[in-house]
C-alpha cells in the first residue's frame, strides 16, 4: 500500500514541462519506487494491513508471498510510467494533475438502508434509496447517463485518466409515475434491466429512477425486477459548476454525485461537467471509486 501511495501521490512538476525533464521525472521516480520495494522487501511487508484499506471493512486473507525482486522492480516501473501518463492526461484536461488514488474496496459492501427523507412508504424487501454510501474512505461516486457514451471524447477522457464511474440508462425522459400504475412501470424497469442483461452479460441490483422520482409503486416493482439499491445522489455537476445540497458546499464521504448535461445544446457537456466533478473532488482531497464495489 505504502508503494501504490508514493506512485499515485508523485508529481511531475511543471505545467509546461519538456519531454527530457518529463523523463527525468519519470526516472528519478522508478528510482525512488525500487528503494521502497527493497525497503518493503527488508522489512518483510506481505500483508496488507485492515487499517491502510481506509474503509469500514478490512480486507482479510492469508498472507501474500514476496514475489522475486525484479518483477517486483518491473511492476513498480510499468505503475510509475502510467501515472506519469495519468499526470499528463490530468492537466490536459485542465486538472492539477491525476486524480487521486482510489482506496482498496471493502472486502464486504456496507448494509445500506433508505435514508428517512427519501421513504415513500413501508414496505417488506424494498430497495435501498440512498444518496451516499456509508463509508470512512474519502471517497465519491459519478454517475452519469448513457447519452454521454455518444460522446467519443467523454469515454476517451475517463479512460485517459482511469476514473470509474456508473452509467444508468436513459430509455426515456418521462418520470415513472408519469407511466400510470404499478403495471406499466414495472414492464420499464425490467425492460430496462432485461436490456443490460443482454448487453453486458450480468443484471444490475442497481436502478435510478429518470429525473429521480418514484413512489411506493415504483419501488415496489423496482424489487420484482431484481433491484436492491436505487442511487440518487448529494450533488450534481453540470458543465462549470457543482451544486450542493448540503448548506457547507461541501462533498462527504460516500456522496453520490449526479453528472447532469444536455448533449442536444452542447456536444460535449458531459465532458465539461464530468471535469467540475472532478475538479471538486481533487480540490477537496476525494478519490472517485467505483459505485458497485461499494452499493
Amino acid at each position: 500500500m505504502q508503494i501504490v501511495r508514493f506512485f499515485r501521490s508523485g508529481r511531475v512538476r511543471g505545467g509546461g514541462a519538456t519531454g527530457a525533464e518529463a523523463a527525468g521525472a519519470a526516472a528519478g521516480a522508478r528510482g525512488l519506487a525500487a528503494l521502497s520495494v527493497l525497503g518493503l522487501l527488508a522489512a518483510g511487508c506481505g500483508a496488507v494491513r485492515g487499517e491502510d484499506l481506509l474503509d469500514n471493512v478490512p480486507a482479510a486473507g492469508p498472507a501474500v508471498a514476496v514475489p522475486d525482486a525484479r518483477a517486483l522492480h518491473s511492476q513498480a516501473r510499468r505503475m510509475v510510467d502510467a501515472h506519469v501518463r495519468q499526470v499528463t492526461a490530468g492537466r490536459q484536461y485542465g486538472l492539477a494533475g491525476a486524480p487521486l488514488s482510489v482506496p482498496q474496496p471493502p472486502a464486504f459492501k456496507p448494509f445500506l438502508t433508505t435514508e428517512p427523507r427519501l421513504a415513500r412508504g413501508r414496505g417488506k424487501g424494498l430497495p435501498a434509496v440512498i444518496t451516499r454510501v456509508p463509508t470512512r474512505a474519502k471517497v465519491v461516486f459519478l454517475t452519469v447517463d448513457d447519452a454521454a457514451a455518444k460522446d467519443p471524447e467523454f469515454v476517451r477522457m475517463m479512460s485517459e485518466l482511469d476514473v470509474p464511474y456508473s452509467v444508468f440508462p436513459t430509455w426515456h425522459r418521462r418520470a415513472l409515475p408519469r407511466l400510470g400504475g404499478a403495471g406499466p412501470q414495472r414492464a420499464a424497469i425490467c425492460g430496462q434491466q432485461d436490456a443490460l442483461r443482454r448487453e453486458t452479460g450480468q443484471r444490475p441490483q442497481l436502478f435510478r429512477p429518470p429525473l429521480g422520482a418514484y413512489t411506493l409503486d415504483t419501488l415496489r416493482m423496482a424489487a420484482a425486477c431484481g433491484v436492491k439499491v436505487v442511487p440518487l445522489w448529494n450533488e450534481e455537476a453540470s458543465p462549470g459548476r457543482m451544486a450542493y445540497h448540503a448548506r457547507d458546499h461541501r462533498l462527504q464521504p460516500g456522496d453520490i454525485i449526479l453528472v447532469r448535461f444536455d448533449l442536444r445544446r452542447d456536444r460535449h457537456g458531459a465532458v465539461t461537467a464530468t471535469l467540475a466533478a472532478l475538479r471538486a473532488a481533487q480540490q477537496q482531497g476525494f478519490a472517485v471509486a467505483r459505485l458497485e464495489d461499494y452499493a
